[in-house]
């Protein structure tokens, strides 16, 4: 059961979207594996590790954090995914 869920909007092709995250959570340490149908990731923080797959529909790239810190609210791992994503 997602601990957190939650979509963005995206403009541009799948593959974009794609390897702008690929890089984001790579960069901070973490690994990542999917397509532009669907994947999964995780990225390590001070407090521990977050853990979630995602999903892409049309221009909507959904999120479901499935493992996180009992001490990182959701909404701050949302508003850090969306800075990755709006990275080019």
């Amino acid at each position: 059961m997602a601990k957190h869920s939650f979509s963005v909007p995206f403009s541009g092709s799948s593959q974009d979207i794609i390897a702008k995250a690929k890089a984001a959570i790579e960069k901070a340490g973490g690994q990542f594996n999917g397509d532009e149908g669907k994947g999964g990731f995780s990225v390590p923080t001070p407090a521990g590790t977050v853990k979630g797959t995602y999903a892409i529909s049309a221009q909507t790239f959904a999120v479901d954090i499935t493992d996180k810190p009992f001490i990182m609210p959701g909404a701050a791992i949302e508003s850090q995914v969306r800075k990755f994503l709006e990275k080019a």
